[in-house]
């Protein structure tokens, strides 16, 4: 299959329809390097641009992974975690034989940012606890959570759980009957994703943000988790079909 230059289509979308057309038809296996922008350039005979936008439109479609230094690859399938059928996702990265793994970049107290303070609801610079971790999944990075401890419990931790646990299992023996409030968006990978996710800078991601309060409403936890969008997907079930969002 060639460019058609004749057609009234971009030359970089006809050549993600190509790779689109390889792709699922198994030329490449997930997880396979795709031709490099070079070899794409001569062999379509098309331009640097073209090609990087046709490999940026695959990314964002969640068709290929691209590795700074390394390459544009086959994306593996996405890891579609589902918190009302698997709260945990450690057990469920492990129910699809995956081995979930955490690694551990800072713990300690920092002085509250302004965010966190008035969640908390103390003083901006109280001092809290502070821990940063990346997730990881068959010891490839998938995210990584930052996650702030209401003074009141910090002294609770357990952690032994640091390197082993899911993100709220150093807590888990304060929180019979809590809850937890969340936030879903989308964002572009800056420096520290592209640092600690090997991803490349303006990739798609992944936000959660979350609120952990204890049974009678006390704040307990605010975190941060950002995952790599061509990786993992948030799948939520049994909403109601018709709801005041989508009447």
């Amino acid at each position: 299959m060639n460019i058609d230059r004749n057609s009234p289509l971009p030359f970089y979308y006809q050549l993600k329809q190509i790779l689109v057309e390889q792709i699922e038809n198994h030329r490449w296996q997930p997880g396979d390097m795709l031709p490099t922008e070079l070899q794409l350039q001569e062999q379509y005979d098309v331009s640097r641009t073209t090609v990087r936008q046709a490999l940026r439109e695959l990314e964002l479609e969640g068709k290929v992974t691209r590795y700074r230094g390394r390459g544009t690859f086959v994306a593996e399938p996405k890891i579609s975690h589902s918190p009302t059928q698997h709260p945990s996702l450690v057990d469920y990265l492990r129910e699809r034989g995956m081995t979930p793994g955490w690694k551990l970049l800072f713990a300690g107290y920092v002085p509250a940012p302004h965010d966190v303070a008035a969640q908390f609801n103390i003083e901006t610079d109280t001092m809290v606890f502070q821990l940063r971790r990346l997730r990881l999944a068959d010891d490839e990075p998938i995210g990584h959570h930052t996650a702030y401890v209401a003074p009141d419990f910090a002294n609770t931790i357990d952690e032994s759980s640091f390197s082993t646990g899911g993100s709220l299992r150093y807590l888990r023996h304060i929180l019979n009957g809590g809850i937890a409030n969340r936030i879903l968006e989308a964002s572009i990978a800056n420096k520290e994703d592209c640092d600690l996710l090997d991803v490349e800078k303006g990739a798609a991601m992944f936000i959660i943000r979350r609120t952990v309060m204890t049974a009678d409403g006390k704040p307990v936890e605010v975190f941060r988790g950002v995952y790599r969008a061509d990786r993992f997907q948030y799948h939520i079930n049994n909403m109601q079909a018709i709801n005041p969002i989508n009447e």
